[in-house]
This record gives C-alpha cells, structure tokens and sequence, in this order.
C-alpha cells in the first residue's frame, strides 16, 4: 500500500473512531439550555419539566439558563455565541420566524440546527371573564364599538404577531400591550389592567383551570383544549399551530445529534413530564429528521409570512 493510500486509510479510521468515541463520550459534562424568556412563563416551566428526565437520560445535569429580552431575542442570539458541541441548545418556536420577519435580528432559520420538536400548541384569545363577553362573538361586537387592550409575551414575538392578526381578521383594532413574557401579560390581565391576551395555552392554563378568565377562540386543534372554539370554524382564515422544541448552533456533528434525539426520545416518555405537559396546555407531539425538517419549512414560511402582512411599516 502506497503512502497516499496509507494516510487516507488512517485518516478515515481516526475519523471514525472519533466518532464512536465522541457518541460513547456525549456528554461528559453538564449540558446548558437557554430560555430565551424569564422564569416563570410557559416556555420556562416546559424546559424545567422536560429537564429532568433528560438529566437522567443523559447521566449529567441539565442547567436551565433564563436569558430573556427582546420578545426571545435576546438568549436566542446568545446561545449562537457558543460552540456547536450540543452543550448549549436553546429552544426554538414561532419567534424565530417572527422575530425575522420583523427584521429585529441578524439570524436567520438556518443558524441552527433543529433536533427535535418535542410539544405543539394553538394560539388562543384569553380575555376577562365578564358576562357580557359570554363568546367570541360577544366580545368582537364589543370590542369593534369601544377598543379594548390585548397583551402579548414582547414585542415581535410570535403571539405579538398574531394578536394583529387575529385583531385583523374578526374586524377590530385593539390597543397592544407588550409584556417581559406570558406570566406577565396573564397577570396584567388578572388584575384588570387590560382585557385579554393572545398567548399559549400554556401560558393561560392555571387561570383558565380556575375560571379566572376565559378561551374564546384557538388558531388551531388542541386535544387538551377540545371545547375551545377554532377561529377557522367561525369562517374566519386563521389555522396555526405553534411549537417548542431543542435546537443547537448549526454544525452540529452527527453523532451528537443522535445523542440528543435518543435522550429526547426517551424524556419525553416520562410519566412526570407528560403529566406537566397536559396540566401546562401542551400536546406531547414529538418529531425529529424528516419530519421536523419538513415541519420547520412549513412553519417558518407561514410565519414569516404572516409577519410580512401585519408587521408595522
């Protein structure tokens, strides 16, 4: 065997055997996960529920980092300052579409890679409990004769852009208020200082469970949410579903990769995790390869889109 022959052969075998040892390896420390809002929110309480049996999965510990700002801004750009080792992932939704389409950031889908989709949920219009408001009908009648005030988890997020759009759609101009994440819209709304919110319905599900205030209309099916009315089935043209997941900076090796979608797959599993999935509003409704790929292109063009149609000029 010539020498050329012999270095490339070597090189392959060296190459190989990385790999096997850097998947037998992964991961030999702890494993940070960036939340891209403030502690106490939707997404917060989904990563610290989904932490814990990755933890074990993994045999190593899960700290949950809140870097919050900027409508999910903030962390998200943080988290592509770190290597793409898997060591740092953070969590990917319909911000990242939005956040682009508003033009607020400098990344794009494709700074990432996407390794799994883990739950899926509707956007829902969550407004006071007041007996004139007895449905969405009611309430849009209302809200077209006096303005009311919607909140929304920051500016050029997701549930920012489709406040205005669904504002749009059922025929009135709210008045939009900008919280630092869902517990913050939801308590301004408990306590009366504006009428509703377009978030989640994890980020609703403790005040509706406790009639503190009322669902009247979802972007789309949610079967922990089944009796709440669908915007499309009132004719008007609002079908969407919203997500979170793990996704790491793009460079990701292969076997990494696998690694975390092995351990999600078995997280998501967990009897504890899926009980603190349903109580927050969320489908357990994982995908990864394929799938998520062909899930992410679907979902960033329709929102981008939208972000297109009723972001401010």
């Amino acid at each position: 065997m010539n020498n050329i022959v012999k270095t490339v052969v070597g090189a392959m075998l060296m190459a190989s055997v990385s790999s096997v040892a850097l998947a037998e390896t992964f991961p030999s420390k702890p494993i940070t996960i960036v939340v891209p809002y403030g502690a106490g929110g939707s997404t917060d309480s989904f990563v610290r529920a989904l932490a814990a049996p990755l933890a074990k999965a993994f045999d190593t510990d899960i700290v949950v980092k809140n870097v919050s700002g900027g409508g999910g801004a903030v962390g998200t750009m943080q988290t592509l300052t770190y290597d793409a080792d898997g060591y740092t992932v953070t969590i990917p939704n319909n911000a990242f579409y939005t956040l682009q389409g508003m033009g607020n950031v400098n990344f794009t889908t494709n700074d990432f890679d996407y390794i799994a989709r883990v739950v899926t949920e509707p956007y829902v219009l969550t407004i006071a409990t007041k007996p004139e408001w007895s449905d969405i009908d009611a309430f849009v009648a209302s809200a077209r004769e006096e303005p009311v005030t919607l909140g929304f988890a920051g500016v050029g997020s997701s549930t920012h852009i489709m406040t205005m759009a669904i504002s749009q759609a059922l025929g009135f101009e709210p008045k939009f208020i900008p919280f630092d994440g869902d517990a913050a819209a939801v308590a301004a709304a408990l306590g009366g200082h504006i009428d509703g919110v377009v978030l989640s319905p994890s980020g609703v599900a403790s005040a509706l469970a406790k009639g503190d205030l009322t669902a009247i209309g979802a972007t789309g099916a949610s079967a922990l949410m089944p009796d709440v009315p669908l915007f499309a089935d009132k004719g008007y043209d609002i079908d969407t579903l919203q997500y979170r997941g793990i996704a790491a900076p793009a460079g990701l090796s292969a076997e990494v990769k696998a690694a975390w979608v092995q351990a999600i797959e078995v997280a998501v599993q967990d009897k504890g995790f899926q009980t603190a999935a349903h109580n927050l509003g969320l489908d357990v409704n994982p995908a990864y390869g394929t799938e998520l790929d062909e899930f992410i292109a679907a979902g960033s063009g329709l929102m981008i889109e939208i972000t297109k149609t009723v972001a401010p000029k």
